[in-house]
């Protein structure tokens, strides 16, 4: 049996935590995202309400139950398998005695895994001849999505051994739960396992409770006046600071009242191929993804922008634009979950 063959069915026995990947597209200004679907086992006295919370960090069970074609009242059966889509959180893990946070990441992150993102991300069924020379990969890493060209000799092995580094997943676990520095777990402890290609995105202030005195630790919310084009941040229901802004063009911009669900850094423009960073990429140096309906927080958001005169305008195709310097000082202190109401 080769070594080809070898890795590909250990790949195909692992825990399948990183599969049912679809590339979402933005079509208003959004960012590019790439979905990662688990499958839960519903256990006795589950709630659709408490899956939510437990691996998307907020209450949006109407969420849950959109993605599985379920009745949002009715009640969950034991036994059965939901589907949840790009969540924050893979899986709960209770600490056991002798675990340390290496053993704990070997377990849920490994190079078979890896490897695994690594195809579904790029729509590969098939490790043998999926690759071509010249192609453009898209790699997943906890710090940000990356580009890889397809050179002579590059392998998808080659490949997952160059990029899964375990000491970017460890790092990923221990900011996810507020971890000392040490990296020390307790028997007994629950941990939260992220999804690691959106979690630190999502910003840790929705994972463990910052200290009291952190700009975090306090409860904010966020009003949008798309007729002045301004936006309001509250901190304990009183406006803290307000910002201009450009809104939506002939009233694309979707009113109502919405989530904060994706903090991306740096976002990938999708719709040219333009990615984060590029002083041409329109969205600027960040993103705030909203839970308008069907969109997943990839399509209406807050995010920066590469054209700062049409700030104070009617000017996106739904998304709200802000000077860059202003979305960064939104996105270091807003978490996700944070309520975001637009109004005309």
């Amino acid at each position: 049996m080769s070594r080809q063959t070898k890795w590909f069915l250990s790949m195909v026995m692992a825990v399948a935590l990183l599969a049912g990947y679809h590339p979402g597209m933005s079509n208003a200004g959004g960012s590019e995202e790439s979905f990662i679907s688990i499958a839960y086992g519903v256990k006795p006295g589950d709630t659709l309400y408490g899956i939510a919370k437990r691996f998307y960090l907020t209450g949006d069970y109407v969420r849950v139950a959109k993605l599985n074609g379920l009745d949002p009242k009715a009640g969950l059966k034991a036994g059965t398998t939901v589907r949840l889509r790009n969540p924050l959180v893979l899986a709960q893990y209770t600490v056991q005695p002798g675990d340390t946070l290496f053993a704990i990441t070997n377990k849920y992150y490994n190079r078979n895994q890896y490897l695994n993102a690594l195809m579904t991300y790029n729509g590969i069924t098939d490790p043998n001849t999926g690759l071509k020379l010249g192609m453009a990969l898209r790699v997943p890493l906890p710090s940000g999505e990356g580009r890889h060209k397809v050179a002579r000799g590059d392998t998808l092995y080659s490949l997952a051994s160059r990029y899964f580094k375990a000491s970017d997943y460890r790092q990923a676990i221990a900011q996810a739960n507020g971890l000392p520095a040490d990296g020390a777990v307790k028997a007994g402890q629950a941990l939260r396992i992220p999804n690691p290609y959106d979690y630190k995105a999502a910003g840790s202030p929705a994972v463990a409770a910052p200290a009291a005195g952190t700009p975090s630790a306090k409860v904010y919310a966020i009003e949008i006046d798309v007729t002045r084009n301004k936006l309001y941040v509250l901190a304990g229901g009183k406006v803290e600071r307000s910002f201009a802004i450009a809104s939506g063009r002939d009233g694309l911009t979707p009113i109502g009242s919405y989530e904060i669900i994706t903090k991306i850094k740096n976002p990938w423009y999708s719709a040219k191929g333009i990615p984060g960073g590029d002083p041409k990429n329109p969205l600027g140096s960040r993103w705030l993804g909203l839970d308008v309906p069907n969109t997943q927080g990839t399509t209406y958001g807050i995010h920066g922008t590469n054209a700062p005169a049409s700030i104070g305008t009617n000017a996106s195709a739904g998304c709200i634009r802000m000077h860059n310097e202003d979305v960064e000082w939104l996105f270091d202190r807003i978490p996700t979950g944070t309520k975001v109401k637009l109004h005309a």
